[in-house]
């Protein structure tokens, strides 16, 4: 089955992303586009805090699918490398 233009850009709107923090969905997500940048914003809300990520057009248009990843992934702590 061949995804219309349309459909194929709205795919990206069916699933809320995991926040890596709490291990949760995301409290709320909004999804707006740039006409300027041809870019599709996503802003997620967790714990008092947001994250924005970005698609462009080429990423959707040349994508099978669209899944959402995990939200502050870079939050969370980071293993610290020894100078040996």
């Amino acid at each position: 089955m061949k995804l219309s233009e349309q459909n194929k850009f709205a795919l990206a709107l069916h699933d809320v992303p995991m926040c890596a923090v709490c291990n949760k969905r995301v409290e709320r997500m909004e999804s707006e586009y740039d006409i300027n940048t041809y870019q599709k914003r996503f802003r997620v809300y967790c714990h008092g805090q947001t994250e924005d990520a970005f698609l462009s057009d080429m990423d959707i248009w040349d994508a099978d699918s669209i899944r959402m990843g995990q939200a502050f992934i870079d939050k969370l702590p980071q293993p610290q490398l020894e100078n040996k």
